[in-house]
């Protein structure tokens, strides 16, 4: 090989050298610019919050940080209040912050801390130190701002319960409301608690319903306050009299004349007039406090929160009773200077009401006439004449007409007015009235002289009179009944009206509940009304039959009327005679007893209709035409 050769091959050698040095620069250059640019990225095996960031720049880790991990716990909070959705910032107002700047600073202070040049020599043989390090989340929040949160809450939203009230003057209670309280610390608690969890972001809050005082001790003790309010004691009945003086409103003397039937006239000086009056009383008014509270409790527990109004619970007075009245009317009756005999029944309830005397045997009088009525009808099967009954009007009327009875005793008797006063006196005791009875015609007076005498020969009929010894009262032995006998056959006859009793039974064919009415109207046609008649208004029915004896009979003198009245508070029947060992009772003394205890009767049944017995001759009271200023 010549030197040329050589030469040539050592310049291609060198060359080759030159170009393989120059490559391998080149490489090398390659090789350290890959190396420091892998060195500029996070060390293989550093995580952040358990991101993988190796081979990452920071900020491709801090992105891949923010999106795999940190983004979900920026979602606000959604607490609910009761059901009222309230959201909760977690950046603003929890001032959440995820500091990844610096976990990535972290990671990146931690990567490639080993030997430059040993850690090139595995990047040359393609191969890299990797480091075990994961860098934890680091949260940081306000601890203190979900409390403050809460609390802006429940000063907005919070209720304080109302307790109940009680208006005495309304009488009204008021239930309480309850109210409502947020509980801040735990719910608070657990907002910071939950913070670090993305997963939790909704709570229900914690209100605790704050309820009134509604217990039934306290609910029992206000409504007590009502009860002086609304309680008032009743007011109960209470007789009374009222006495008007005559005197000033009858002009001249202030003397009145009377004049009735058979009697001489009478005249006297008139001072006053009295009435006698009942006043019912007034109901009172209880509280019940007990039950009131029991209302309140149960509509409470139903759910009910009006107001509750309350209305007192009516005490009715106590009512008037005879006790009320028998004080008064004994004391009225006692001023008599005779015998009184009286029955006072209720024909509404049955209760008999006073009764003193009425078993006494007494003169009959008139009054007796009313059997004769009864068996007239008896006689004629129910069904009278036109001229029948026009006796029997007469017989029982003011003028009651003798010679009526005894033509009418006739009718019955087949010619003989003997036979008939017999035969009534049958029918009465069949129907149980064993003391009545009837002997012969009524005396026929022609006229009455006005002097006390007799004009004209009237003609008198009595029975034999034999006194028996120190008998009171004594009777007329010709005509007689007890007053308990004639207020029983008045019954009767009622008790027909209302298809039922004695009569009815007895006669059932003819005493019909008509037939009856048709009795008790006659009577009640009867229009002298100066002595029970007297006491009561003169629009109230009356039913009834007087009867006088007197015209100077060895046995006395005897006033009596029997009757029912059809008062407005209830339907009484009466039965009244007095008897005083005297020629004649004086009728001054008569007429205001018979007023004085009909009045006092009738406003006894009728307290809330009184009547007063003015005269008809006193003026009306005087309108007050007075204006008011």
């Amino acid at each position: 090989m010549t030197k040329t050769v050589l030469r040539i091959l050592a310049l291609v050698a060198v060359g080759a050298i030159i170009i393989g040095g120059v490559i391998a620069w080149q490489r090398y250059r390659e090789a350290r610019a890959e190396y420091d640019a892998y060195r500029a990225l996070i060390q293989p095996g550093i995580k952040i919050a358990g991101v993988d960031v190796g081979w990452l720049t920071p900020e491709q880790a801090k992105e891949q940080v923010w999106e795999q991990v940190a983004r979900p716990y920026y979602r606000d909070f959604t607490l609910y209040y009761q059901g009222e959705a309230i959201p909760l910032s977690t950046e603003k107002v929890l001032g959440l912050h995820i500091p990844l700047d610096e976990m990535v600073a972290e990671a990146v202070a931690a990567s490639h801390q080993y030997d430059y040049w040993e850690g090139f020599k595995l990047w040359v043989r393609g191969e890299v130190e990797t480091l075990d390090l994961n860098i934890p989340l680091r949260l940081e929040f306000d601890e203190e701002a979900a409390r403050r949160f809460l609390e802006e809450i429940a000063a907005d939203r919070d209720i304080r319960p109302v307790e109940p009230m009680i208006d005495v003057q309304n009488r009204t209670f008021y239930p309480g409301r309850p109210g409502r309280r947020l509980e801040v610390e735990k719910p608070a608690e657990t907002i910071n608690a939950w913070v670090p969890d993305p997963t939790r972001r909704e709570l229900d809050l914690p209100v605790r319903i704050l309820e009134p005082d509604q217990s039934r001790a306290r609910i029992e003790a206000m409504l007590s306050t009502l009860g002086p309010v609304m309680a008032r004691d009743p007011i109960p009945p209470r007789f009374y009299t009222a006495t008007v003086p005559l005197s000033t409103t009858v002009e001249a003397t202030g003397e009145l004349t009377w004049t009735f039937p058979h009697f001489a006239e009478y005249s006297g000086p008139l001072t006053q007039t009295t009435g006698f009056f009942f006043d019912p009383g007034e109901p009172g008014y209880t509280f019940n406090v007990t039950k009131a509270t029991s209302l309140v409790m149960l509509s409470l527990r139903a759910g009910v929160t009006h107001p509750f109004t309350f209305e007192a619970e009516l005490v009715p007075q106590p009512p008037i009773t005879p006790g009320l009245l028998l004080p008064p009317l004994e004391a009225r009756l006692a001023q008599f200077p005779g015998v009184t005999a009286l029955l006072v029944k209720n024909l509404d309830t049955g209760e008999t009401i006073y009764d003193k005397h009425t078993d006494y045997i007494m003169s009959g009088m008139s009054v007796v006439k009313i059997g004769i009525m009864v068996e007239v009808y008896r006689y004629y099967g129910g069904e009278v004449d036109a001229q029948t009954h026009q006796e029997m009007l007469d017989m029982l009327g003011s003028s009651s007409c003798n010679p009526c009875a005894n033509r009418l005793m006739a009718a019955v008797g087949n010619g003989s007015a003997y036979e008939g006063a017999a035969r009534v006196t049958r029918t009465m005791r069949r129907l149980g009235l064993r003391n009545f009875y009837i002997c012969a015609p009524f005396r026929v007076v022609e006229r009455w002289d006005g002097n006390g005498g007799f004009a004209g020969g009237g003609r008198l009929i009595w029975a034999a009179y034999r006194q028996e010894a120190e008998q009171i009262p004594r009777y007329d032995r010709c005509v007689r009944a007890t007053p308990r006998e004639m207020a029983n056959l008045l019954e009767m006859i009622y008790d027909c009206t209302q298809d039922r009793g004695l009569l009815r039974d007895a006669y059932p064919n003819i005493f019909t509940p008509q037939v009856c009415e048709d009795m008790v109207d006659i009577m009640a046609a009867n229009d002298l009304r100066n002595m029970l008649g007297a006491g009561i208004p003169a629009e109230v029915k009356l039913a009834h039959k007087h009867g006088f004896s007197g015209y100077d009979v060895p046995w006395g003198d005897t006033r009596a009327e029997v009757g029912i009245v059809y008062a407005p508070g209830a339907t009484w029947l009466i039965s009244f005679y007095i008897w005083e060992d005297t020629p004649w009772i004086n009728w001054g003394i008569n007429q205001p007893l018979y007023r004085d205890v009909s009045n006092m009767l009738y406003n006894y049944f009728s307290p809330n209709d009184p009547y007063w017995p003015l005269p008809p001759w006193v003026p009306p009271p005087e309108e007050n035409t007075q204006t008011v200023m």
